[in-house]
């Protein structure tokens, strides 16, 4: 199966498509798309508090340094002498934590 169009658009799958870096386009004929243009309207994209949290979070760690190198040799140390010994119990705490954070 071959699928060339999407809901008889015309358009080749993902075409149609508004990626980043790119500028959407007014839906409809060509003279709505003019109209649109001539006069100013635009669409607009408002944000709620949790989209721009989650954001801003993205970018954090986009720009956190990705590995702590001396937490990692320390902890791989410890792992090959057999001395590393996890709290289980601290582990299921953050667990739970977080999955109470995640639904308030």
């Amino acid at each position: 199966m071959d699928i060339n169009e999407l809901f008889g658009t015309g358009k080749a799958y993902g075409q149609n498509r508004v990626g980043s870096g790119q500028t959407g386009q007014v839906a409809g004929s060509g003279r709505d798309a003019k109209s649109a243009r001539t006069t100013g309207a635009s669409d607009t994209v408002t944000l709620s508090g949790n989209a721009k949290l989650f954001s801003q979070a993205v970018r954090d760690a986009q720009n956190a340094p990705e590995v702590r190198v001396e937490r990692v040799a320390e902890l791989k140390a410890q792992v090959e002498s057999g001395e590393y010994q996890p709290d289980s119990h601290k582990i299921a705490e953050k667990m739970l934590l977080a999955e109470i954070d995640l639904l308030s």
